[in-house]
């Protein structure tokens, strides 16, 4: 076959020769009419019918739909003691958070009396150790501090009668709406309890205990525990004013002694007799320091 050297550029048809192709009427299709007929060419390019999803179950019912059968407990009485009880003990607790949270350092009853008879004399006792000897039975008496008793002071449960089994205890039990029962629960909720005056005659102190934590030392690196802190800020007459703060965590206990300048050198050149002194009372265990008031070691 021999191809000729002069092929034909092809040539448009003029417009006139343009004639327009009727367009077929588009007719929807009934899905499940049994009388039309597809071409299966036209089903493949027909897109998926949408259906209208699986059945879903009932709706599950609204929280708010009150309709229907409602199931209700037995109705119990209120206990109106017990009310009471919840009502005063709230209150209560609601007074010891709000306002001034330490309480004032209690005293023996043999001190409050003595004072009265002679209010001259206003100093705890001759001796330093007396007069922190004084502080201590004030504690061990105290009513407010009957916390195994806290229960019968609040009227939860009821007092013990007299009898066989029944002790005296060194705490007397206070009454519910007492003001022993106010202080003792603000000591129980902050521990913080102070006295000011005269620790011996011309000597004014002031004595201040609180809670505080710290490290266990038989748990290094353990969990922090609740101790006590005392501390006592004391005007000496030939020293001037010393403070002296005990700490107790667990079984261990420290003392920091802070004097003045003036008082550095004093007590520098006798600290080894107060330790002496311990030794002698048997408490070597407790770990004695002297430091400036600024916390720097002077032994």
């Amino acid at each position: 076959m021999q191809i000729p050297s002069n092929i034909p550029k092809p040539v448009a048809p003029p417009p006139q020769d343009l004639k327009p192709e009727p367009a077929a009427r588009v007719v929807p299709v009934v899905m499940g009419d049994a009388s039309v007929i597809l071409d299966p060419s036209v089903v493949l390019k027909m897109p998926a019918p949408v259906s209208s999803g699986p059945r879903l179950p009932n709706a599950v019912r609204s929280p708010t739909d009150l309709t229907g059968t409602l199931y209700t407990a037995a109705e119990t009485p209120e206990d109106a003691e017990a009310a009471a009880h919840i009502a005063r003990l709230t209150s209560q607790l609601g007074k010891a958070e709000s306002g001034e949270h330490s309480v004032s350092w209690p005293l023996p009853k043999e001190t409050a009396d003595r004072r009265q008879q002679q209010p001259s004399e206003q100093a705890l006792a001759r001796e330093p150790k007396e007069s922190l000897q004084v502080l201590r039975r004030g504690l061990e008496q105290s009513p407010m501090l009957a916390v195994a008793n806290f229960a019968q002071a609040l009227g939860l449960v009821p007092r013990p009668r007299g009898g066989q089994g029944a002790s005296e205890s060194a705490q007397k039990i206070p009454e519910k709406d007492s003001q022993f029962v106010q202080d003792g629960l603000k000591v129980l909720m902050h521990g913080q309890l102070i006295w000011d005056g005269e620790l011996t005659p011309g000597v004014k102190a002031k004595v201040y205990r609180e809670d505080t934590y710290g490290e266990d030392p038989k748990n290094p690196g353990g969990p922090l525990v609740k101790g006590t802190q005392i501390s006592i800020e004391a005007e000496l007459p030939t020293v001037g004013v010393v403070n002296i703060r005990g700490i107790q965590i667990a079984e261990a206990v420290s003392v920091v002694v802070s004097p003045e300048q003036q008082a550095q050198a004093v007590l520098s050149q006798n600290f080894q007799q107060l330790k002496d002194h311990l030794v002698a009372a048997h408490l070597e265990s407790v770990r004695v320091r002297l430091q400036s008031l600024a916390g720097e070691s002077l032994t």
